[in-house]
């Protein structure tokens, strides 16, 4: 029998640490800082303790691949995962042979360099015993009641409460906080903010920050594209005053990965199962980043593959889906072209990006769509999960809205898209997308201003989101009709058909809000004989309704704000 310690990290407050500024600097530098935590940060610290000779990190994919196992000679530490702010390390002994003094290290490195973040760090003892006859001996059951203690403590986490400052101090500009610094606009920053902006703003010379670097490893083809874009660094650059002042952020979240993790604690109980267990964890885990990182890739190719090059007035000039104009900024003396997107939190099944608003929609479906186009891992090494299927919500705001609010919008997006799960998808699993265009600063929560602004004047509701993406994995029947799929036929028809009789659309939208009679008047008025055909809704191209269901409005709405990509 081997006495051993299970550490688990974990990083709380994060939506508030990285989403909480207006400034998208300090989102990125906050989410850099909270990928880092729990990879390479844990990767170094396990090498200048010299707790084990291999940890086995691998720093262009951010992932801990094949570290040492903590069973061989010698190894004194494994990491089992890492990553997006969580981490679980197996160390010899008991936790006051190494544990306590590796997470010593990391605690004063976060405060020494990200203040602000809170961690909750608790370990548990292992008895390594194979031959051990109870279950409750297992490295699967000691990991189960050790996240029920982290569970409990951060329920009971005490508020944060930093010193506001003694003698005479004056506040920082974004938090309130003691200010330390100035920023490159000679704004007053805290020791939070400074910390956010080391690893988000451009070097002395301009070159990449250190969030930006790790960003083009993982997609180079930005840099490699012949226009040689940049992601973008302000707000501002995502929406052009006079054409779309409009941003998306786009909340995807995964569907069920709880419950994934829990089969395999379930599936290996018994103690001569540990080896199989971290192996398996470590595959499902490698697994999830693998997938979010192809899809954040094939979402960039996306949106690369869209721009045209155009020339006006004898100078290169380009767009992204032919309505989209390339962000440009003078930077260095020369202008600079950038890339209408910026991932701020990526390499797991939640993610976070922000997009031109008219972007938001298209590449919100190819992402979710790539993430589930392939299986995870199974609870055995020869066989195959489920796919990652995920839900999605995309808030589509001014380009000066409160960004915290506006994220607080696309998580409470993503969770409509989860209530709608459990009708839309018979077994319970599928991809499902929410989304909602604000076009004012009003405080209201999402069902209030549904129920204002999306009702008809009989009292139903006139949206046709959610949408389901995965509609062929579906059986048949009227049900299913509220897809992605019939979205975007009804929309490229409107589009296609009456672009330029902007009025028809307006009469359209005005009568399906008055019902099924002032829909029929519209059709005789503009001698329409149908509307666009929505599979399993036959009365639905005559009435704009169908079982007190609209299927039109959302499509009418979206003309404005859905730049056509091709995402199928």
């Amino acid at each position: 029998m081997r006495s051993l310690t299970l550490t688990q990290i974990e990083a709380t407050g994060i939506q508030d640490y990285i989403f909480g500024s207006n400034n998208l600097l300090h989102n990125v530098g906050g989410s850099e800082l909270v990928a880092r935590i729990t990879t390479d940060w844990v990767a170094h610290l396990l090498d200048t303790l010299h707790l084990t000779p291999n940890s086995g990190w691998d720093a262009t994919t951010y992932t801990f691949p094949t570290p040492a196992p903590i069973t061989d000679p010698g190894v004194q530490a494994e990491v089992v995962y890492a990553g997006g702010g969580n981490a679980l390390l197996l160390f010899d002994g008991p936790p006051e042979r190494h544990a306590i003094s590796f997470t010593k290290a990391l605690t004063q490195r976060v405060l020494e360099e990200a203040r602000g973040l809170a961690l909750i760090v608790r370990n548990i003892d292992v008895d390594w015993d194979p031959e051990a006859p109870t279950p409750e001996k297992s490295l699967a059951a000691r990991h189960e009641a050790l996240r029920r203690v982290v569970a409990r403590d951060k329920l009971q986490r005490r508020a944060s409460a930093p010193l506001p400052g003694l003698s005479v101090t004056a506040a920082c500009d974004f938090t309130g906080l003691p200010a330390v610094e100035l920023d490159s606009d000679g704004r007053l920053i805290s020791q939070v903010v400074a910390h956010k902006l080391a690893f988000a703003r451009p070097d002395q010379r301009g070159g990449d920050s250190q969030a930006e670097a790790r960003l083009h490893k993982v997609v180079p083809q930005v840099k490699a594209h012949p226009r040689h874009f940049q992601f973008v660094r302000d707000f501002d650059l995502l929406g052009e005053r006079g054409e779309s002042s409009y941003l998306a952020v786009v909340h995807v979240d995964g569907n069920g990965m709880g419950k994934r993790f829990q089969a395999l604690s379930q599936a290996y109980r018994r103690p001569n199962d540990n080896r199989t267990y971290i192996e398996r964890v470590r595959a499902l885990s490698l697994g999830v980043n693998t997938q979010s990182l192809k899809a954040l890739k094939t979402t960039i190719d996306l949106l690369l593959s869209s721009y045209t090059k155009t020339i006006e007035n004898g100078e290169a000039n380009g767009s992204f889906g032919g309505i989209v104009p390339v962000p440009m900024k003078k930077d260095q003396g020369r202008w600079q072209a950038y890339l209408p997107f910026r991932p701020i939190v990526f390499g797991g099944d939640d993610v976070t990006f922000v997009c031109e608003g008219r972007l938001g929609l298209p590449l919100a479906v190819r992402f979710l769509k790539t993430l589930a186009d392939s299986n995870l891992p199974g609870l055995s090494p020869d066989t195959a999960d489920k796919p990652l299927y995920a839900r999605a919500g995309i808030a589509i705001v001014k380009s000066h809205f409160p960004f915290s609010r506006a994220y607080d919008l696309a998580e409470t997006l993503a969770g409509s898209a989860k209530e709608a799960i459990k009708t839309r998808c018979p077994n319970g699993e599928g991809i499902v997308l929410d989304w909602h265009v604000s076009t004012s600063g009003v405080i209201l929560d999402l069902d209030e201003i549904r129920a204002r602004d999306y009702t008809s004047d009989d009292g139903h509701s006139l949206l046709m989101r959610p949408l389901r993406l995965d509609l062929d994995k579906a059986p048949p029947g009227s049900r299913y009709w509220q897809s992605w799929a019939n979205f975007s036929h009804v929309a490229d028809s409107f589009r296609q058909d009456w672009a330029s009789r902007r009025n028809k659309l307006k009469a359209l939208q005005e009568a399906l809000r008055r019902g099924e009679e002032a829909v029929r008047q519209f059709r005789d008025n503009y001698s329409q004989p149908r509307l666009p055909d929505i599979p399993y809704q036959q009365d639905m191209a005559e009435r704009g309704w169908q079982d007190d269901q609209c299927g039109y409005f959302d499509a009418l709405e979206s003309l404005d704000i859905l730049a056509p990509l091709p995402v199928q």
